[in-house]
């Protein structure tokens, strides 16, 4: 993923400071405080600065510390611009890359080590979050819907539920091969 390029995309909104930049970034796919290294944030911005394609200015407030405002510049723009419409970035890296996005498929490659029991007890869990996951993504896609948020955000959750579907049918097919479990 190219961060820069998500900075940039951010800042194609709307100028912002560097606090709420993150935020901003996946503020409809991530928990309200998403961990971020402010390191490789305001490096990545001091680059892209230095690059020409943002700048940096003062907000002064009555009540408030002054803000640093970063807003991109046309250079920063056509930059974006061009990676969106470019083909950079949009494969991953991995051999499996599905095998990185969902942890338990680690454990599941050693199941031949556990009885069926205890299979069926760890299918029967992640069958349970799957199904809290799916509540929770058309909660948000309603309330995406309710805020008016850009139809291609939602678009991305929508992919999100189908993937979650895709997994919970999964979970249970492979649960059913277990037959009755205790």
């Amino acid at each position: 993923m190219a961060f820069r390029h998500i900075l940039l995309g951010t800042l194609m909104d709307l100028p912002t400071h560097a606090y709420h930049m993150i935020k901003k970034c996946f503020a409809d796919f991530t928990p309200a405080n998403p961990k971020m290294n402010e390191g490789r944030l305001y490096s990545t911005l001091k680059t892209l600065d230095k690059e020409g394609l943002v700048e940096r200015s003062v907000r002064q407030q009555d009540d408030f510390p002054d803000q640093k405002i970063i807003t991109i510049t046309p250079a920063g723009s056509q930059e974006f611009l061009r990676w969106l419409e470019s083909g950079q970035d949009e494969q991953g890296h991995a051999k499996f890359d599905f095998f990185n996005q969902w942890p338990f498929l680690t454990k599941v490659n050693f199941f031949k080590f556990l009885p069926s029991e205890n299979i069926g007890v760890k299918l029967t869990e992640q069958l349970g979050i799957s199904s809290l996951r799916l509540e929770r993504f058309h909660q948000a896609r309603q309330e995406m819907i309710e805020k008016n948020v850009d139809g291609y955000r939602i678009r991305i959750l929508e992919y999100g539920i189908e993937v979650e579907k895709i997994r919970s049918a999964w979970l249970q097919e492979l649960r059913d091969e277990l037959g009755p479990v205790r």
